[in-house]
């Protein structure tokens, strides 16, 4: 509950003393809630209503609200209105007196005692203190208030170790029983859901959680291109004996998609080949992370095995035989450096000139292996006697400064917005990352060398848009001509397919004032929220029938419901909604998603979803033309059978 009002109408019930009736003000509070999971649907209003009760018994209104709802009190790092609160505490911005929390677990189970004291002592310097309604101490700062908070602390803090205690032991029980106890099924599985006695439910998506406690999971084999695929691998690995890499470059070579629909890479293979479920084989407990700790490796003599607890996949002996390779591979010694240098000199000899393409090809070094032996490329350059041309060397260093710049924006990044930014990579990218806000919105950055080519003289920059961030806003940051400064930075909308891959601008140009000029950088994360608002105000449109179909989203408008279609289920829906009353081929469906092809085998599957989505009504506009492809009828139009004509549909 958030109730605002202003400090002046603040005031309390009458009391009466010695005959007369006197109006005492009430003390402006904030209430700061948690709740460790989603389960407990009740806590925070059964918080909100003790504190309402402690609130009136001792003059305060709560005029704040901060919920942290299915957030675990164990660390800070997830807790954002927590850490709201705290800011808003220690900037002064905070418009209450006091800060009213249910009892001493709901302020956190800090594992270290003094974490919790420490978040406190910051709101009581800064003249809010916090009060526990539900505890039978005043935190008055007496010596027994003190030691019997002290004591509450210690005592949520085993709480939480006794319960990941028993959350563990009983999930090994469970695993030796052969139910899979957590993590996706990785590809090739699929999870599904069993009764108490055995009996099978349904196959669960990707994300998706069992509905009834009492029900297990077990894994299932997935699809039938997917297990062969694995099969395949492991054929590869065990009696072909090729490497992860060979046996990625083979499956790329046959078009095989990996389960992220990127192509396979040499560490995807590895991951595949070590897991040993594809045996059969439930596994569990090979790392830990006991109370927001980092992860640690669990020596393999401490895990929980069992065997043939699911349909296997690859036989053992397979299996096995693939394993011993692997290891075979991992313990062998390391080539010297100095052979290292002799290929290069090899390829030099040969080749005329060096560069990380045609060493590569080589197969003699990668970029990861210049700066783990030798420091960077031109110190292995130098080694090998090669002198690189003046233009390699200037890319070199200019390469080098950008990375340097790039290391420092995201340094400014972490120190303005503690606990609000982190950086990742997404698929297939290693150099660049792109900023998440708040864990939900994420951010692409684009640092822009400066150019002098330009027949106005005027400076000007070169934009070059990385495919997998055309759909996120985009922060743009122009540098100086040395490399060694960050001019300005611009916050786009999200560029979109239609944007150009390369694009040089100027200063004055129209585009670039079409952005959002930050005038410092603290404001990135408040521009950003207004220009992703702003974006999604001005969708585009396009109606059909009673639908609106968004143009930038993968949304549709159906009456007053908004469905979420996915991108494969939306690009599906769009050429079929585009040529409404006409039939539109499989062929063509199966390439409706721009540079993809999807396998013919997997259309049926895509369009029961997309019926499943539209619901009860609205699956009935999407009809099936045997042996031709599929079409969009409009409502109020019943066909019990389609005729196909010539030229009616579209290759």
């Amino acid at each position: 509950m958030d109730f605002s009002r202003s400090r002046d109408s603040l005031t309390a019930r009458p009391c009466c003393f010695g005959g007369s009736m006197e109006a005492k003000p009430l003390v402006p509070a904030a209430q700061y809630v948690r709740m460790s999971t989603e389960d407990q649907q009740y806590s925070i209003a059964n918080q909100e209503v003790a504190i309402q009760i402690y609130a009136k018994n001792h003059d305060y209104v709560v005029v704040s609200t901060y919920a942290d709802a299915g957030k675990s009190g164990v660390a800070i790092k997830h807790r954002k209105e927590l850490q709201r609160l705290l800011h808003d505490v220690t900037s002064g911005q905070a418009q209450y007196k006091t800060i009213l929390v249910y009892d001493v677990s709901r302020w956190g189970r800090f594992q270290d005692v003094d974490e919790a004291a420490h978040y406190e002592f910051l709101c009581k310097s800064a003249g809010i203190p916090v009060r526990y309604c539900a505890e039978q101490f005043d935190n008055d700062g007496s010596l027994p208030s003190s030691m019997m908070k002290a004591l509450k602390r210690t005592m949520a803090a085993e709480f939480s170790r006794e319960l990941g205690s028993k959350v563990s032991q009983g999930q090994r029980r469970l695993a030796l029983l052969g139910f899979r106890v957590a993590g996706a099924a990785g590809y090739g599985l699929r999870r599904m859901m069993v009764s108490p006695d055995g009996r099978r439910r349904i196959v669960l998506d990707h994300g998706e959680r069992k509905a009834i406690q009492t029900d297990r999971v077990i894994l299932i084999p997935g699809p039938k291109q997917e297990v062969d695929c694995v099969r395949t691998i492991f054929d590869l690995a065990a009696n072909r004996r090729k490497s992860p890499s060979q046996i990625a470059r083979e499956l790329n070579k046959c078009h095989t998609q990996s389960w992220n629909g990127q192509p396979w890479d040499c560490w995807s293979v590895y991951r595949i080949l070590t897991k040993d479920k594809y045996t059969g084989c439930n596994t569990y407990g090979k790392t830990t992370q006991k109370l927001g700790s980092p992860i640690q490796n669990v020596d393999h003599r401490l895990w929980t095995t069992k065997l043939d607890a699911f349909s296997s996949i690859v036989d053992r002996q397979t299996f096995d035989r693939a394993q011993k390779l692997i290891q075979k591979r991992l313990t062998r010694p390391k080539r010297p450096d100095a052979d290292l240098i002799r290929g290069m000199k090899r390829v030099l000899a040969r080749e005329g000139k060096l560069s990380q393409r045609l060493l590569a090809g080589k197969g003699i070094l990668d970029h990861r292996t210049y700066r783990l032996r030798f420091g960077s490329v031109m110190k292995a350059y130098q080694l090998a006697g090669y002198k690189p041309s003046a233009a390699t060397m200037k890319s070199s260093q200019s390469q080098r400064q950008i990375m340097l710049l790039r290391a420092d924006l995201h340094t400014r990044l972490k120190q303005l917005f503690a606990g609000r930014v982190r950086f990742i990579s997404l698929p297939s990218q290693t150099l660049q990352q792109v900023v998440e806000l708040d864990g939900c919105l994420r951010i692409a950055v684009y640092l822009c060398r400066s150019t002098s080519e330009i027949s106005t003289g005027e400076p000007g920059w070169y934009l070059r848009v990385r495919p997998l961030e055309r759909g996120l806003p985009a922060l743009i940051c122009t540098m100086d001509k040395s490399f060694t400064q960050l001019l300005n930075f611009y916050v786009f909308p999200p560029l979109g397919d239609s944007f150009p891959t390369t694009r040089m601008f100027r200063e004055n140009q129209a585009w670039l004032s079409s952005g959002r000029k930050l005038a410092k950088l603290d404001d990135l994360c408040d521009v950003v929220k207004d220009v992703v608002f702003e974006s999604k105000n001005c969708e585009r449109y396009t109606a059909v029938d009673d639908i609106l179909i968004s143009s930038d989203t993968c949304t549709i408008t159906l009456g007053s419901q908004e469905i979420t279609l996915g991108p494969f289920g939306s690009a599906i829906f769009n050429v079929l909604a585009s040529n409404a009353g006409q039939v539109v081929s499989r062929y063509t469906l199966l390439r409706s998603v721009p540079g993809k092809v999807l396998e013919a085998s997997h259309l049926n599957a895509r369009i029961h979803r997309l019926r499943v989505r539209l619901g009860v009504q609205g699956r009935k506009r999407i009809q099936s033309v045997r042996g031709v492809g599929y079409m969009y009828v409009s409502p109020g139009r019943i066909l019990t059978s389609v005729e196909t004509k010539p030229g009616n549909h579209f290759e």
